[in-house]
């Protein structure tokens, strides 16, 4: 959740909104960025193209978890034993190893349009849906609201503010 926020907001017009506003203010940092620092990952560190495919890997798993139906093991095409125990960080750390050799311009292409299928999907959802508690990820369930939240908006803040961090950017 966000600072100034203490419950997921449940109208569409400001859930859109919010996203979009974060996903432009991250789309302006990507856009002065040049091809070899997208690419380069510094040790310790993923690259900038990780990064968006990391993002998308998880809008992906919410639109089919969560608007679709999709079992989390299912819809992160990970074993469900592996999914029964792992934590994000172990989940994270399967998907970088997934993405990791894959061109930047398919990720791109990827983030770009997976983000576009999610506000599709979300266009759909009702505000009462989006009140509802729901299990996405882990043992606690949360309204939807905040799985879309965790997973648009404040991801993309959070990513975009590591990015500007980096001294070499």
């Amino acid at each position: 959740m966000t600072d100034n926020d203490t419950l997921p907001p449940t109208d569409l017009e400001i859930l859109h909104s919010r996203i979009h506003d974060e996903w432009e203010a991250f789309s302006a940092v990507l856009s002065v960025l040049s091809e070899p620092q997208i690419i380069r990952r510094d040790p310790g560190e993923w690259s900038v193209k990780d990064i968006l495919a990391h993002i998308a890997a998880w809008e992906k798993f919410l639109i089919l978890n969560q608007f679709l139906g999709m079992s989390a093991a299912e819809a992160l095409c990970v074993d469900p034993a592996v999914i029964d125990r792992a934590d994000e960080n172990e989940v994270n750390a399967i998907l970088f190893e997934r993405n990791r050799g894959r061109a930047l311009v398919e990720v791109q292409s990827d983030w770009y349009e997976t983000h576009r299928w999610l506000m599709s999907e979300l266009v759909k959802i009702g505000e009462e849906a989006l009140a509802a508690s729901t299990l996405c990820f882990g043992p606690d369930p949360k309204p939807l609201a905040q799985w879309v939240v965790l997973n648009t908006y404040d991801h993309y803040a959070d990513h975009r503010r590591a990015i500007e961090a980096r001294k070499t950017i």
